[in-house]
């Protein structure tokens, strides 16, 4: 499975690679109003890449704290239990042990 993953990275890795070779031409990129500079193509469409990253990791942030904050919960329900099972399962030992049973002589 890991050669199947590290394939599909290996393509994606000369996917980019080619866009990057095929698009170097300059354009403009207003990032303001009336403020524009030359940038290569590749250099935008990366841009706009780590820009869509980093808010679908801002985007994905609450549900990750609220998992982990559920986790936790559980993992200490899960303790108390273990702590209550191991409780019950104890035997008591007897306060006054039987006395031997005596043997017999012929």
């Amino acid at each position: 499975m890991k050669i199947f993953y590290t394939l599909i990275k290996i393509i994606i890795l000369l996917i980019f690679l080619i866009l990057a070779v095929s698009n170097t031409q300059s354009v403009q990129f207003f990032y303001l109003p009336a403020q524009a500079i030359d940038l290569p193509l590749i250099l935008v469409l990366f841009g706009a890449f780590v820009i869509g990253s980093v808010f679908g990791i801002f985007a994905l942030f609450g549900r990750l704290l609220a998992l982990r904050s559920e986790n936790n919960r559980l993992r200490a329900e899960v303790k108390k239990s273990a702590r209550t099972t191991a409780a019950d399962l104890a035997v008591p030992q007897p306060q006054n042990p039987a006395p031997a049973p005596l043997e017999r002589k012929e």
